[in-house]
C-alpha cells in the first residue's frame, strides 16, 4: 500500500489523509513499546528529528523508512497502515494485561514494587523464546512452548502458550493453555510467576539464572507447578529458555510448539543435554 498513489479527488485525498492519519497512531503505539523514542531510533536505526515528525503527522514516513520499522518489529510495512484499533490487537497479539483478580491480592501487590524495581535491569531479556521442560503430561517427551516476556505498566510481563499434541499419533494439536504472568530480579535470579488463563486452575513459578555474556542465547532453571490432571500432585523439573526472536509471539513461532522427544533434531544441544540424564526428571511431590 503507497500513499503516493493518491490523487486529487476527493474521495482518494480522504482515504490518504486517513491512511497517513493510521500511521501516525501505529507508530505512537510501536513507542509505547520501547524505553523511549530516541531508544527506539537507534535500534531501528532511523533519525530521531525525523521520526518525531511522523508522531505529529506532519511527514510520512517513505517506503524504505517503513520497511525498516517493519522489520524491526516483525511485521511488513503495509501492516502500518492498519486502522489504529486493529493495529493495536494485532500488534500485542498474545499479550494481555493481568486480571483485576490477581492484582487485588496482597501477593501481588507485595511483589509489585519489586517488579517495578527490576524492569529496566530486564531489559535485554525482552523478546520471544521457546520453554523447554520435561512435560508432567506426555511421559518421556520434554514440551516445547512459546514465551514472551515483554514490558507493561512499568514492570516486565510474559506470556506463554503451551500446545498439547493428540495421543493418536496424527500430530495435530488437542488443546492449548495460555499462561500469564510477571518477572522480577531477585539477586542474581530470575523469578516468573504466573497462572493459568482460562481454568485459572493451574499456576507455574520458575526460577532462572541470568546469563551475563550477551548476545543472550539461553537460561536455565528450574520450574515448579501442579500437574493438569486428576490427581493435581506438585512437581518440579529443569527448565531452558531459549532465545528466538525481539518482539512479539507470531504464528511461526506457534507452529514449533509442542511436545517431543529428547532425541528430535530441531532440539539445540545445549537444551538436550540439559534436559535429559539421570538429573534432569521430574521430581513428583509425595513420593519418598
Amino acid at each position: 500500500m503507497s500513499l503516493t498513489a493518491a490523487t486529487s479527488h476527493p474521495e482518494r485525498q480522504q482515504v490518504r489523509s486517513d491512511l497517513q492519519a493510521n500511521v501516525q497512531k501505529n507508530l505512537s503505539t510501536l513507542v509505547e513499546s520501547c524505553r523511549s523514542v530516541a531508544d527506539m531510533c537507534r535500534k531501528v536505526d532511523v533519525n530521531r528529528q525525523q521520526f518525531n515528525k511522523y508522531l505529529v503527522g506532519q511527514h510520512v514516513p517513505s517506503q524504505k523508512i517503513l520497511q525498516k520499522i517493519g522489520r524491526y518489529f516483525m511485521m511488513e510495512a503495509e501492516d502500518l497502515f492498519r486502522p489504529p484499533a486493529e493495529f493495536k490487537k494485532f500488534y500485542e497479539g498474545y499479550e494481555n494485561e493481568l486480571p483485576t483478580d490477581l492484582r487485588a491480592s496482597a501477593q501481588f501487590n507485595h511483589f509489585l514494587p519489586l517488579a517495578k524495581q527490576s524492569a529496566d535491569l530486564l531489559e535485554d531479556y525482552l523478546g520471544v523464546y521457546y520453554r523447554y521442560h520435561n512435560s508432567s503430561i506426555y511421559k518421556g517427551r520434554i514440551l516445547r512452548s512459546v514465551t514472551c516476556l515483554y514490558r507493561a505498566d512499568s514492570m516486565v510481563q510474559y506470556v506463554t502458550v503451551e500446545r498439547f499434541p493428540l495421543l493418536d499419533g496424527s500430530g495435530k494439536i488437542g488443546y492449548s493453555f495460555t499462561y500469564h504472568g510477571f518477572c522480577l530480579l531477585l539477586g542474581d535470579r530470575l523469578f516468573l510467576v504466573d497462572f493459568e488463563g482460562k481454568q485459572r486452575n493451574e499456576m507455574t513459578f520458575s526460577i532462572l539464572t541470568p546469563q551475563h555474556r550477551r548476545p543472550i542465547r539461553f537460561l536455565y532453571g528450574l520450574v515448579t507447578g501442579v500437574a493438569s490432571s486428576s490427581f493435581r500432585q506438585p512437581f518440579s523439573t529443569r527448565m531452558a529458555l531459549g532465545l528466538v526472536d525481539k518482539g512479539k509471539i507470531r504464528k511461526h513461532h506457534l507452529r514449533n510448539a509442542t511436545a517431543v522427544l529428547p532425541s528430535d533434531q530441531s532440539l539445540p544441544l545445549e537444551v538436550r543435554e540439559y534436559m535429559t540424564g539421570d538429573n534432569a526428571t521430574i521430581v513428583w511431590g509425595g513420593q519418598d
